[in-house]
C-alpha cells in the first residue's frame, strides 16, 4: 500500500518531465540556436528603427546596425522605413556568430524576398554600422553594411546630411568599434596606450566604427 503514492507521484512527475522536454523542443524549433537562416517569420510589430516582434513571441533585434533613439533626428523616418519594409510580411533571418543578446533578443540580419533591410536602412542614411566583433566584421553581410554606409555618407542622405561642428580629433580604442569624442567620459575608463586619434569622423566611421552612445560625436 505505501508504493502506491509513490508510484502515482513517479507517474506526475515523468508526465511533467515530458511535458517540458516537449515544450523545449518546440521553442528550439522555432527561436533555438539550430535554426537556419532560411526560416521564416513574419513580422507582427515594429518597436524603433532596428527592433522588431516576430511571430511565435520573440523579439529581433537588427544586428549591424544603430538607428536614432526617439526624439533623435531620423527616428521617426527609421521607424516608418522599418515598417513599410517588412510589417505584416514574411522575413527570413540570416545569423552572425551570437544568436542572441544579453537581452534574450536574436541578432539577425533580416530579409524581405531579396531586400536585405538591414542594409537598405543604412543606404537611406537612417542608421549607422554597429559592430561589436572582428569576426563579425569580416562576414559577408556585414561588409555590405559597411559599403552600404559609405554609400550614405557619400550621397549626405539622412543623418549625413546633419550638419556637425567638427572636433579637433576623434578617438578609437584598439579592439573596438566606437568612435569617441576627445571630451568623452568613458575615455577615462580606457587605456591611453591602446587609444589612437582619427582627424576625420566621416571617414573613420565609413570604415565600420560607429558614434559612441555616450559623447554621440
Amino acid at each position: 500500500m505505501r508504493l502506491f503514492p509513490r508510484k502515482k507521484t513517479l507517474r506526475w512527475f515523468t508526465i511533467f518531465a515530458a511535458a517540458i522536454a516537449f515544450l523545449l523542443f518546440r521553442f528550439n524549433q522555432q527561436t533555438g540556436t539550430d535554426r537556419k537562416p532560411t526560416d521564416r517569420f513574419t513580422v507582427i510589430k515594429v518597436l524603433d528603427g532596428d527592433t522588431v516582434d516576430l511571430s511565435g513571441g520573440d523579439r529581433l533585434r537588427l544586428m549591424g546596425i544603430d538607428t536614432p533613439e526617439k526624439g533623435e533626428a531620423f527616428h521617426d523616418e527609421a521607424v516608418d522605413f522599418l515598417r513599410d519594409a517588412a510589417l505584416g510580411k514574411s522575413t527570413s533571418l540570416a545569423y552572425g556568430s551570437e544568436r542572441r543578446d544579453k537581452y534574450g533578443r536574436l541578432l539577425g540580419y533580416l530579409f524581405v524576398d531579396s531586400l536585405f533591410v538591414n542594409e537598405a536602412i543604412l543606404s537611406n542614411g537612417l542608421a549607422y554600422v554597429y559592430i561589436f566583433k572582428e569576426t563579425d566584421k569580416r562576414s559577408s553581410e556585414m561588409k555590405r553594411l559597411i559599403t552600404a554606409q559609405r554609400t550614405a555618407i557619400e550621397k549626405r542622405c539622412g543623418l549625413w546630411s546633419i550638419p556637425r561642428t567638427p572636433e579637433s580629433y576623434y578617438v578609437a580604442q584598439e579592439g573596438s568599434f566606437r568612435l569617441h569624442r576627445p571630451s568623452c567620459r568613458l575615455l577615462s575608463e580606457m587605456n591611453p596606450e591602446r587609444s589612437r586619434r582619427i582627424q576625420d569622423r566621416n571617414e573613420a566611421l565609413a570604415t565600420g566604427l560607429s558614434p559612441c552612445r555616450t559623447c554621440k560625436p
